[in-house]
């Protein structure tokens, strides 16, 4: 286990902090060179704890037996990469609170340190500061959201309240978007207040924004993981040549729901594209002499996602929401054998929970995490 990352950083952005802004107002009076001493000593310390509360998750997992990969120091805190899932929810919700329990202590330490020694001064002031500073950086990651330590202990209750990782892993996304557009919103009405703390606001919020959705793709590849592309995949409801007009195969089609999808080859036999129904439907009646199926496929502002059948599904579903909601299976020969939509996973996922009593991934998290309507690809 390695601590890297920009630790240098995080000790120069806060010594700069206490040295030009917060001690001077606490503490009037004193040379800089007192102030920048104070609090590099400060930064250096509160760096240290910020490192305490990675290592405190770090070690609690391995306790776990959860593979930690390293822990990263940088601008805004830390992040501990873990090299698997927790055993139980229990686990999972001691290693999360670790952190922000070790936080607490070094800042309760911090405050009776100071108050016990009754240092005052420039020093006193740091102590205090590294005291509330910490204390708030413990609260601060036990809010309910997805990436934040919080987050993960909300997980694991709803983990174990429902027995449903899949659905656990919705909620805590969601509720870490919704504080990430929160903060983002105070950030900003703070800036039009001419304060310079809205923008660090506004930074925080965009991280947790990012870092809940990039958390639950990562979940949701892990369910995921193991699976192939010819295993999930269903088969499309025809395989039609490109160069025909919609008129010549919509009566073959009569019979089929607008969200079927089917696939197109060219003169050579390849994989050329996807279509609905419902998108061949559309055509009015007096252009469909006229219009090809290709026409309508290169139309489309994202074209389908091309995977063979030993594709890994988590890759599928990780890149879909770019490539129409519609990912076409071919087989060797570049032929079109299959087709994944949202609602195919969707349907996997039931079957499998079925078969199995166990869900790789819930069936509301796919679709929402994929960005569009249940079995209906986008265009």
């Amino acid at each position: 286990m390695s601590a890297r990352g920009s630790s240098l950083v995080v000790v120069a952005l806060f010594a700069d902090l206490l040295a030009t802004s917060a001690l001077p107002a606490a503490q009037p009076g004193h040379s800089p060179g007192v102030y920048w001493t104070v609090g590099l000593l400060t930064g250096c310390v509160f760096a240290m704890s910020v490192l305490a509360h990675e290592l405190s998750h770090a070690l609690t997992a391995r306790h776990y037996r959860v593979g930690v990969r390293g822990v990263t120091l940088w601008m805004l805190g830390g992040v501990t990469e873990f090299d698997g899932e927790p055993p139980s929810p229990r686990a999972e919700a001691v290693i999360a609170a670790a952190g922000p329990g070790a936080s607490i202590g070094v800042g309760a330490i911090a405050g009776a340190l100071a108050w016990w020694t009754r240092i005052s001064g420039v020093a006193g002031a740091a102590l205090a500061w590294l005291a509330v500073v910490s204390v708030l950086l413990g609260v601060f990651n036990l809010l309910p959201g997805s990436p934040l330590d919080g987050g993960r202990v909300l997980h694991a209750f709803l983990w174990w309240r429902t027995g449903d990782r899949g659905r656990a892993d919705a909620v805590t996304a969601r509720a870490g978007q919704i504080l990430g557009y929160l903060l983002i919103g105070l950030g900003v009405a703070e800036l039009f207040t001419a304060s310079v703390a809205g923008a660090w606001l506004a930074l925080v919020g965009w991280t947790i924004l990012t870092g809940a959705s990039a958390e639950h793709r990562a979940r949701q590849a892990l369910a995921w993981s193991g699976l192939r592309a010819g295993r999930v995949m269903t088969a499309p409801a025809a395989v039609l040549n490109d160069w025909w007009p919609v008129e010549r195969v919509l009566p073959e089609l009569d019979g089929a729901a607008d969200d079927d999808v089917v696939a197109l080859i060219d003169f050579d036999s390849d994989a050329a594209g996807a279509l609905t129904l419902r998108q061949l439907r559309r055509v009015p009646a007096d252009d469909r002499s006229d219009t090809r199926l290709r026409d309508i496929a290169r139309a489309g502002r994202r074209q389908p996602l091309l995977v063979t059948e030993a594709a890994a599904v988590a890759y599928v579903v990780a890149t879909l929401p770019e490539h129409a909601g519609v990912a076409i299976v071919t087989n060797d020969r570049n032929y079109p054998v299959g087709i994944i939509t949202s609602q195919t996973l969707a349907r996997y996922s039931l079957r499998d929970t079925q078969q199995h009593g166990s869900r790789r991934g819930d069936v509301s998290a796919v679709l929402d995490q994929l960005h569009v309507p249940h079995g209906r690809p986008g265009r």
